[in-house]
């Protein structure tokens, strides 16, 4: 039997801003875990609706749980990283304000990543009042363990609120990067020490609405939002923020994966400018590895082809 004697202190980081709508019955899934030992980790980026009423409530009623208000906002990167860094547990897992997880999502995810930095699950995509839409994450995306950090190079598709990992990931991951998300990062420096294990189990009902910072992969509502933010972010300035997470990749990436080495750095090198040579050189990095840096695609065969030939055009 399970005690809190027993097991490991697993610390729930909660990142919350402007939340109310959805925040308590995120709240009420986490106090239904069957995890026993369990510390909630709660801070704040400056709500201004009613969050922090709705905070405070549980804060009087559960002595395990643990508040900050930021005095400035940091954005939701620097905020999960602030929320590592005041937990304590053994195991860090990340929740977001406005889903809901299976009772026994912490159980089965500590009882599953064995010597792994990290472990994620599948979730059941549902609308906005929690009712499922008929399709989990893994039926739109390619979801599996991950031991090569190329797999994680270009795409990331383990969501942050499925993920659990061991402390000694956060430390060597910090400090997080405010131009990739805290999940991709994460993701990318696992790769690097012991690779990403995938549970085949949906533990976390993923809620879809209008306020999502990322929508789920291959909704049509948010590649309409991700066209209105492009307005916002310029082109150039999207650019360079590519350029530079392939050159943090490739300079995180160890001597001796000498291979992953030097494939980022012929990624990088093409990534320079769209001039005539490096556009077929990146063509011929996608063709080459396909199989590596397109692995979250859940496509045919001659669909990544034509995605690698997009490669001539853009860059990823």
């Amino acid at each position: 039997m399970l005690t809190k004697n027993t097991c490991p202190l697993v610390s729930i980081v909660i990142a919350t801003y402007d939340g109310e709508k959805f925040l308590e019955k995120q709240l009420e899934s986490i106090f239904l875990q069957t995890y026993p030992n369990l510390e909630i980790v709660i801070i704040d980026d400056g709500s201004t609706d009613g969050t922090l009423s709705i905070v405070n409530k549980y804060t009087a009623l559960y002595k395990n749980v643990k508040f900050f208000l930021n005095g400035e906002r940091l954005g939701y990167i620097k905020n999960f990283e602030k929320g590592c860094s005041l937990s304590k547990g053994d195991f860090i897992a990340f929740c977001d304000q406005d889903d809901y997880w299976h009772k026994d999502k912490i159980k089965r995810l500590v009882e599953e990543i064995d010597i792994y930095p990290m472990i994620y699950s599948d979730s059941v995509l549902c609308g906005e009042k929690l009712q499922p839409i008929g399709a989990n994450i893994s039926d739109r995306v390619s979801t599996q363990s991950f031991h090569s950090c190329i797999q994680q190079a270009v795409f990331c598709r383990v969501y942050g609120n499925t993920i659990l990992i061991k402390r000694s990931l956060y430390q060597q991951a910090a400090p997080f990067l405010s131009i990739i998300p805290h999940d991709w990062w994460l993701c990318y420096v696992a790769t690097l020490h012991g690779g990403i294990k995938y549970l085949n189990e949906p533990l976390v009902y993923y809620r879809q609405h209008s306020f999502n910072v990322f929508g789920a992969v291959g909704s049509k509502r948010r590649r309409r939002r991700r066209k209105k933010n492009n307005k916002k972010v310029s082109k150039q300035k999207a650019l360079a923020e590519i350029r530079m997470r392939m050159r943090i990749f490739y300079k995180t990436c160890p001597g001796r994966l000498i291979k992953e080495k030097k494939i980022l750095y012929n990624l990088m090198k093409s990534y320079q400018n769209f001039s005539f040579i490096n556009n077929i050189y990146r063509v011929c990095i996608f063709f080459k590895y396909h199989k590596l840096l397109l692995a979250v695609k859940k496509h045919s065969v001659l669909h990544r082809y034509l995605f690698c030939l997009k490669m001539f055009i853009k860059i990823k």
